[in-house]
């Protein structure tokens, strides 16, 4: 990717590094929350809620990145815009990058997230709305983390097997699903986790509700 330097690489490693850290530490603590069945409820809440939470900020973050700001922007112009307009330029491009230049950039968002779970909410034995606030964010922070990753397998020829079976069950991204997004102009299927709230976002007119919102708080698409 133009632009990506030795530091910048070095820092999504540490990230990535630390989100690891953090998600472990999350889940030590839900293996002490957990008690009954309300407990595994709560868990099984804050997972679907998490995985759920991913796809939509995947959609928002990439609808922003594709039609607002630009690689100047400050912070997110290099990380985010100049990604999502390359990809545009040449979609195959994502199928070359390693793992940490996949998926590193998402980890500077997420570490200091689980960090903040991990600090606001320390371990409460038997008490399911921590339970559910930790399941939470463990699939939260997974889910954002492994959006690239997802996006990249289905613009893969041969991804692994395992992907292969979650594509076809729409746990992950399918390559189906997300050709909507390229054939379309770029105009909609942004969601690309697992691309569930694409329909329901379609139907309800999300996008261009914002966009129209922006516009009259003068804020102007720019591609």
């Amino acid at each position: 990717m133009t632009g990506y330097t030795r530091l910048h690489r070095r820092i999504e490693t540490l990230a990535l590094v630390a989100h690891a850290a953090l998600a472990v530490l999350l889940v030590t603590r839900l293996a002490v929350e957990v008690r009954g069945p309300l407990g595994a409820l709560a868990v099984a809440a804050g997972i679907a809620g998490g995985w759920l939470g991913a796809d939509l900020v995947s959609g928002v973050v990439h609808w922003l990145a594709d039609h607002y700001g630009s690689v100047d922007t400050p912070l997110i112009g290099g990380a985010f815009v100049r990604t999502f307009r390359e990809h545009h330029a040449d979609p195959l491009a994502i199928t070359r990058h390693d793992f940490i230049e996949t998926n590193g950039d998402s980890a500077l968002v997420t570490a200091p997230y689980l960090g903040a779970i991990a600090l606001l909410w320390p371990a409460a034995p038997g008490l399911a709305p921590v339970a559910f606030v930790h399941a939470f964010a463990v699939a939260l922070g997974l889910g954002v983390v492994v959006t690239t990753q997802a996006h990249k397998w289905a613009h893969s020829t041969r991804p692994p097997r395992l992907v292969r079976l979650l594509q076809r069950r729409r746990i992950l991204l399918s390559p189906r699903h997300h050709d909507g997004h390229h054939r379309g102009g770029h105009d909609s299927h942004y969601c690309i986790t697992t691309g569930w709230l694409d329909p329901l976002l379609a139907r309800a007119d999300v996008w261009r509700r914002l966009e129209r919102a922006l516009t009259r708080a003068g804020v102007a698409r720019s591609a």
